[in-house]
């Protein structure tokens, strides 16, 4: 094949080849406009609520994005994975934009503030903390429910702990308390965990039947957690369950 030859033979698979659209076009900015504004402002609280970079690059598509983006139900969706939870340097623009996230209750937002109010040592807004963990436990905040379940769990009184069983339950049918310890125990790395005592260790264990009861067993292993898969209480006795977190829960935040 003569080096002509090959030429045309490039030039022709180039022009069959279809052209790449990388930027929305004017079909797609049709198709947006079409959507209710209630549907896509859900769009966008999605996509916020998973990455607070794809927002950002979200809002730069088209000015239907950027209007959506504005909504109060955005921020309070949106993540803030990409922030610490205590700003060590100074940052105007950070601090505007948590300052709008803590405005419009957002549910992370609120979650850190609780845990920072309600843990601080010495000092803190403790009973601030306990509502704003409160506030975003009943919105849905999965470490919110695990951090507030454990704190009536906690308690000397027996319907906060009947009340924070539900919570604790909630969060076992939906496989996620291992992994929801973990993120709590991730965020408190950056906090001072000196115990300021609003966390006392009851010394009444919710199974009240010790010397009688099976216990707590996993399918892979005892007294050992490895995943939410394997938090099955099916056969082993619940209450023992709860003791057992209860010890992780102490652990956790000094208490002894």
């Amino acid at each position: 094949m003569t080096t002509s030859t090959r030429l045309k033979k490039k030039r022709a698979i180039k022009k069959r080849r279809p052209k790449s659209h990388n930027n929305i076009g004017p079909s797609s900015n049709a198709d947006i406009k079409s959507l209710p504004r209630d549907l896509l402002v859900e769009v966008v609280a999605t996509v916020a609520s998973h990455s607070f970079i794809d927002l950002i690059k979200m809002k730069k598509c088209c000015r239907d994005f950027l209007d959506a983006t504005e909504d109060r139900l955005v921020w309070q969706r949106v993540s803030l994975d990409n922030f610490p939870l205590i700003q060590w340097v100074p940052n105007e623009k950070a601090s505007s934009f948590l300052k709008c996230c803590k405005e419009s209750e957002n549910m992370e937002c609120l979650y850190r503030e609780g845990l920072q109010e309600y843990f601080s040592y010495p000092n803190g807004n403790i009973i601030g903390g306990f509502e704003s963990l409160k506030m975003a436990a009943q919105k849905g905040h999965k470490e919110a429910k695990y951090v507030y379940g454990m704190i009536l769990l906690c308690s000397q009184d027996n319907e906060m702990r009947k009340e924070g069983l539900e919570y604790m339950r909630f969060l076992r049918k939906a496989k996620c308390i291992i992994s929801c310890r973990k993120k709590v125990g991730q965020l408190m790395v950056f906090m001072w965990r000196n115990n300021n005592g609003m966390v006392v260790r009851n010394k009444t264990c919710l199974c009240n039947n010790k010397s009688s009861c099976k216990g707590w067993r996993l399918k892979k292993g005892i007294w050992s957690f490895l995943d939410d898969e394997d938090d099955d209480i099916s056969t082993s006795c619940e209450y023992c369950r709860w003791d057992h977190e209860l010890a992780y829960f102490y652990q956790l935040f000094n208490v002894h």
